[in-house]
């Protein structure tokens, strides 16, 4: 009889250990479900005949969700070791879930596991091997971005109109009174804080719990760009583009402010500019190559 293995992972970061284990000792066909609260997953128990499970679904953690059909006893039970070992033991706290539910029939496991690792497409290769010596300063020097800069204690019609008069930068510097980088607004954030009052019922429609509805509470006080900066990130001239795109997709940013050694703004880069550098990176290589 095939089982069906399931690995709810907390941690998250356990993911890229956990798939190396599993694929080299042969589990497979492993499904990743990126929502444990999602509406998919349930959906996708429902059509396995598991509907019951839809219990274990309802959270909106930031988990990942593993499951792979086995009908071999020994390897099942060599992915309930790897998998306990990458985790350090599910006993363990915010590890994770892992269950065996048994499936009566399931068809198209035999081509699964006789896929061979010749039959897979190879991993793709890096690109760009010219970016090496790539700078932040070229990056600005593709759109030249004046950035987009206020004072803590600016109102919040006063960020709107500085970001309006430069529409190509979404991400605001805040400054403190020497002019000293002190914390970022993006434009998501600038505009839940400025349109809750317009609209309340998208936001009260989401609600669920106490601490929620005082946050929405909060918000509706916010009157400066301190109230909802959040923390600074920046590059400088010198660094580069590959450590510019890890600030910027570490905190989820469209763009940054570049900074002097005293950290005061000087310039703005975003992610267009970026893949315009790589991308005319790539383009040169190819021609060097023919």
């Amino acid at each position: 009889m095939a089982n069906l293995l399931v690995v709810i992972l907390e941690d998250v970061d356990k993911l890229p250990a956990l798939m190396a284990a599993w694929k080299r000792i042969g589990v497979p066909g492993v499904t990743l479900l990126h929502s444990v609260g999602g509406y998919r997953a349930e959906s996708w128990l429902s059509r396995m005949g598991l509907g019951g499970l839809g219990r274990l679904f309802e959270g909106e953690a930031q988990q990942r969700t593993l499951l792979s059909l086995i009908d071999d006893d020994v390897l099942l039970e060599r992915a309930i070791a790897e998998a306990d070992e990458v985790v350090d033991g599910f006993d363990r706290p915010h590890s994770g879930i892992l269950f065996v539910v048994p499936v009566s029939r399931a068809l198209g496991l035999k081509k699964w596991s006789d896929r061979s690792p010749e039959s897979e497409p190879p991993p793709p290769q890096p690109k760009g091997e010219g970016l090496a010596h790539k700078t932040v300063a070229d990056i600005m020097d593709v759109l030249k971005l004046v950035p987009a800069v206020v004072r803590v204690d600016d109102p919040l019609e006063r960020v709107i109109q500085v970001m309006l008069s430069h529409a190509d930068v979404q991400v605001v510097a805040v400054v403190n009174e020497v002019d000293r980088l002190v914390g970022l607004i993006d434009v998501f954030t600038l505009a839940d804080a400025f349109l809750i009052t317009y609209f309340p019922e998208e936001f009260l429609s989401h609600m669920t719990d106490l601490e929620q509805v005082e946050e929405f509470a909060r918000h509706t006080h916010i009157r400066q760009a301190a109230d909802i900066m959040q923390e600074p990130a920046w590059v400088k001239v010198s660094d580069s583009i590959a450590h510019a795109f890890h600030v910027m997709h570490e905190r989820h940013l469209a763009g940054l402010p570049v900074v002097d050694d005293r950290y005061h703004v000087i310039g703005y880069i975003n992610l267009l500019e970026l893949m315009s550098v790589c991308m005319r990176s790539q383009q040169n290589e190819e021609e060097k190559g023919t």
